[in-house]
């Protein structure tokens, strides 16, 4: 407490000491001291260093809608960076109240058909709400296709009619339009999801009645009118494509150790969806097929007459009458046998069934740079300590170029599948070695560009320090100017200008005495006090004092 009361008193006295002029003026270089400092302080806080709704990326029409809500509430602390917005961590509640005061916050999934169903009035004729019904699905489908990988924003529209005649039939068109990031073209693959999903989000379409528009480009992806499809409906074309993209990553991600590999294959697929084969195996032995058997067997017995026909002759109580004459007996019989035999050749019959567009025949062709073969070089033939590395001889980097592809076809030929006709894989796998060119290097800002960017970021900074640091000069040059006699326990130099020079006309034994005995200040403290505040005055004063010295006898 001692130490500040002492400071307070300083200053107190050093104030009271000024001029009106300098007490003004000292007051207004320590406000602005304070607003500098305060300023300085604010602008480093509520810099523009946090990105808006977590860094998510927006579109040019979302940009523009949100920068006009913006100037219309006096923000103007944020900065676009590509497609997000950095604005001032400490204003972000008002950033994104005036957002939402303005109806400029993006759109979420779900949103326009929520406010579609949500407006609903009973004076909205059928017509209209079909069309609101209409108009949210294109809004939805919209930002389910904007929010896909490299899109920056997409439009939909699409209609539905029903052809006249007695069979009313519907029929259902749809047109997307769609930018992608930059100046890149849409994928053929992103080209068949977009068709798809809005195929599948409206009843009765079918994809290939979806039209598909590349804003970079534009070029049109459309159905053909005969009948023979899309190409992105292509399924040979999309396999093809897919299985290759297989293949090269995992052949890429087997030859990883080589740096600078380039993989390309080529899959060849068969062309029939679905095929059938009967393989019949035949064996030498005869099986019995078919046998017949035939059998014919009659006779025949004839004998005499045994007496009179009819009822009479049955009569009871009849006399018996005797035969007239001795009747004959004659026998006859037949017997027929045939037996037929068919036989046929045995053995096996197998009915195959194979599901088409499959992998036929993969062929790969890989290229490796120079440079590969050199480093195995320097690997194999390490330099001495203290020596230069060795150059290259041409014959063993060429056997060890040989060796290396001979090792890159059977390391990739064990990833292909197996070929009919082909005993050797590594026939199907192509390695071509291609002189590596280094680019050149990208000249890296001078001194001079890197200091003229930190100006251009620091300038506001540097001028608050700057216009800090002057008015704290100025207060230290003021309160240096302060007169002598303000301050306690000292004296003016003029009035020790005069006591020296009587001193030096009229000596006094005891004021000397008195100099050295610690009895009361001394000549030569006020001397030092005079020399550490103004030393040009305190030279004076001794060029006079040992002058006047020298001159008296």
């Amino acid at each position: 407490m001692d130490f500040l009361n002492t400071a307070f008193s300083q200053v107190s006295d050093l104030f009271r000491s000024m001029t009106p002029g300098a007490r003004l003026t000292a007051g207004l270089l320590l406000v602005m001291v304070v607003v500098s400092l305060g300023y300085l302080f604010t602008y480093q806080v509520s810099s523009a260093d946090q990105f808006l709704m977590g860094g998510q990326h927006f579109s040019t029409s979302e940009l523009r809608a949100m920068e006009a809500a913006w100037g219309k509430a006096k923000l103007n602390g944020y900065e676009v960076v590509g497609t997000q917005v950095r604005v001032p961590a400490g204003e972000k509640d008002q950033y994104m109240g005036a957002l939402v005061d303005a109806k400029a916050l993006p759109p979420t999934w779900g949103q326009p058909l929520d406010d579609a169903l949500g407006n609903t009035s009973p004076f909205v004729s059928k017509q209209q709400r079909e069309a609101q019904i209409r108009n949210a699905k294109q809004k939805e489908l919209a930002l389910w296709i904007s929010a896909m990988d490299g899109i920056e924003k997409a439009g939909v529209l699409y209609d539905t009619r029903v052809k006249p005649g007695l069979i009313r039939e519907t029929q259902t068109t749809a047109t997307v339009s769609v930018k992608t990031l930059g100046a890149r073209p849409l994928a053929t693959s992103r080209v068949s999801a977009i068709r798809h999903a809005v195929a599948g989000a409206i009843a009765g379409m079918k994809a290939e009645e979806v039209n598909v528009i590349d804003l970079n480009t534009g070029q049109s992806f459309h159905g053909d009118s005969e009948g023979a499809g899309s190409p992105t409906n292509d399924a040979y074309a999309m396999r093809k494509q897919m299985y290759e993209q297989q293949w090269k990553q995992k052949i890429q991600k087997a030859l990883s150790y080589v740096p600078g590999v380039t993989v390309e294959p080529n899959v060849e697929l068969d062309r029939d969806k679905v095929s059938h084969t009967n393989i019949r195996k035949l064996d030498p032995k005869t099986v019995a097929l078919e046998s017949t058997e035939k059998s014919i067997s009659s006779q025949n017995e004839n004998t005499g007459p045994a007496g009179a026909p009819g009822y009479k002759a049955q009569e009871p109580n009849r006399p018996r009458a005797l035969a007239a004459g001795r009747g004959t007996t004659s026998r006859q019989e037949q017997s027929e046998d045939e037996t037929q035999t068919r036989n046929a050749l045995s053995g096996t019959e197998e009915e195959k069934t194979t599901v088409g567009l499959t992998p036929k025949r993969v062929t790969v062709a890989v290229s490796v740079p120079n440079s590969y073969f050199v480093k195995i070089f320097k690997e194999q033939n390490p330099p001495a300590e203290g020596e230069e590395p060795k150059a290259p001889d041409q014959n063993a980097l060429a056997k060890i170029r040989t060796e290396e592809i001979g090792k890159i076809k059977a390391h990739v030929a064990n990833l292909l599948p197996e070929v009919e006709g082909v005993t050797d894989a590594t026939q199907l796998v192509t390695v071509t070695p291609f002189q590596d060119i280094t680019p050149e290097a990208i000249p890296s800002p001078g001194f001079s560009d890197k200091a003229l960017s930190w100006l251009a970021e620091s300038w506001r900074t540097l001028g608050m320090i700057g216009l800090v640091l002057f008015s704290l000069l100025m207060l230290r040059s003021m309160i240096r100017s302060a007169p002598e006699a303000a301050m306690p326990g000292h004296k003016p130099a003029a009035s020790l200008l005069g006591e020296m020079a009587e001193e030096t006309e009229k000596p006094d034994v005891g004021s000397q005495l008195g100099r050295f005995t610690g009895s009361g200040r001394s000549l030569r403290d006020d001397l030092s006090d005079l020399v550490r505040e103004d030393p040009d005055a305190a030279a004076n004063i001794l060029r006079t004092w040992i002058g006047s010295s020298t001159i008296k006898p």
